[in-house]
């Protein structure tokens, strides 16, 4: 190129830069302005994420690309917890144990900021049972009637050895008791023999001695064969005795919280069940077997204490969750496991809830690079979008599972709007790759690079130094500053 064109097309710093003047402006400092809480010159993509925030039906998940720097990440958590705020608070759930399927634990639901008062109101009931147990089973009234029937049933018995020890000495045979072994000894003149003076006997009255201790025995069979049966009417009566105190005694201790709880027919249906256990199983846990009050309260709590899943504020408004590390255990959360000499093993108050927990009845964000990289995520993500139905689960399945025993908890109805941040590039590739994204993520937030320069964006970039000097507590900005 001849020097002269280049020196005709060649552009002077000046020319490269669009001027300001301080007059374009209509204040003296931004002191004057009200904040800016938007995102500057997106307007098309704040109303997208308006429309995708707003539509309540299954699929409107909001994918918003665009590339760092352009504040979208600001934004979008900033708006959300604005719209959170106006919405209705979601349930709390706890898990429970199943009393009769154990490796099905139960979810209950509870209206949003209850969780923790129910977990609370089973604490106490677990005081309650501390102290009213065993100690019920030693009051007198208790003690009375069951010393009845035990001496309804040694009655019974001691009769029918009466029979045969009356028999026995008719014969000149002693009767011995020891403990629940009997025995019969010969006797002479009253007195028993021993096995050398029995020696010395004639053999014919050996002989009869032989005879009359076996007739005997065949007797005592007779009279005693209905001894199993009395056992098991004292059983019997012992256990019915037991229920009705436990019963008698339980109803005012779970009648405060049936009635708390009554227009919830999910936690009345734990605690009758819980009622039902208890009568299986409070007379061996705390009655027959010694146990520090440590140990009793330890035992009580893995059995009957609610585990936390999630617990909202009552006036908090919908959650807004941002996991900054995506990973498929602190998305869906994990079953924990604990060892006992060795072996693994778990139980229902050992399920760790995740962010998909925690975000339910609200938003959850999500960078699509970090998530993408991360393990089984996006298939289980697809997996709970379509039913709608939080399960948790080792991602590997069976293949997974190293103990013996694990838990299959109950599923739990699930509603989030999910928003992805992501690249441009990556959402095209989910576009092209993927035949579910489109169908699952059908609003696009695309925050443009360029900002165009027109007065409203020379205005709303002044409101928006107003704001970041007014955060940072700095003085406000003249015009030439701005």
């Amino acid at each position: 190129m001849p020097d002269s064109v280049a020196a005709n097309l060649r552009l002077a710093p000046h020319a490269l830069t669009r001027p300001f003047s301080a007059e374009q402006f209509s204040f003296a400092t931004t002191h004057e302005l009200e904040p800016f809480r938007g995102v500057l010159g997106q307007e098309r993509a704040v109303e997208a994420l308006q429309f995708g925030v707003a539509m309540p039906r299954p699929g409107y998940n909001v994918f918003v690309m665009g590339e760092p720097g352009t504040g979208r990440f600001s934004f979008v958590k900033r708006y959300l917890k604005a719209e959170g705020k106006r919405m209705q608070a979601p349930s709390d759930w706890v898990y429970v144990n199943n009393f009769d399927e154990p490796r099905e634990p139960k979810a209950l639901e509870l209206p949003p900021g209850t969780a923790h008062e129910f977990m609370a109101d089973i604490g106490g009931l677990i005081d309650n049972l501390l102290v009213t147990f065993p100690a019920v089973f030693e009051h007198p009234s208790y003690q009375q009637k069951k010393s009845s029937i035990d001496r309804a049933f040694n009655q019974r018995y001691d009769r029918a050895l009466d029979v045969i020890e009356r028999l026995s000495l008719e014969k000149d045979i002693a009767l011995y008791r020891d403990n629940s072994n009997i025995a019969f000894t010969p006797m002479a003149d009253g007195k028993a023999l021993d096995e050398a003076e029995f020696s010395q006997l004639p053999e014919a009255d050996r002989d009869r001695f032989h005879e009359d201790i076996s007739s005997l025995e065949e007797r005592l069979n007779e009279e005693l064969a209905s001894l199993p049966q009395w056992k098991r009417e004292s059983n019997n009566q012992l256990r019915q005795l037991n229920e009705e105190t436990i019963t008698l005694t339980l109803q005012p201790l779970l009648a405060p919280l049936s009635e708390k709880y009554a227009e919830n027919a999910a936690v009345c249906a734990y605690l009758q069940a819980m009622q039902v256990y208890l009568l299986k199983t409070l007379v061996e846990q705390l009655v027959d077997d010694a146990k520090t009050d440590a140990q009793a309260r330890k035992l009580l709590e893995e059995q009957y204490s609610p585990s936390l899943v999630v617990g909202n504020t009552r006036d908090g408004g919908a959650p807004v969750v941002f996991e900054q590390h995506p990973t498929y255990d602190n998305l869906f959360g994990r079953i924990e496991y604990s060892t006992d000499q060795g072996a693994l093993y778990t139980t229902y108050r050992q399920l760790r809830p995740g962010a998909l927990h925690r975000a339910n009845g609200g938003f959850l964000i999500l960078e699509a690079e970090k998530m993408l990289s991360e393990p089984f995520v996006w298939d289980a993500l697809k997996r709970t979008l379509q039913s709608r139905k939080l399960k948790m689960e080792s991602p590997l399945g069976e293949l997974g599972r190293v103990a013996t025993v694990t838990l299959t908890p109950q599923v739990i109805p699930w509603n989030v709007k999910i928003i992805i941040i992501g690249s441009r590039s990556l959402y095209y590739t989910l576009q092209d790759l993927d035949p579910d994204f489109q169908e699952m993520f059908r609003v696009l937030v695309d925050f443009d690079e360029e900002i165009p320069m027109v007065d409203e964006t020379l205005e709303q970039f002044a409101q928006l130094l107003k704001t970041r000097t007014s955060e940072e507590g700095m003085a406000p900005l003249t015009a030439d500053a701005v």
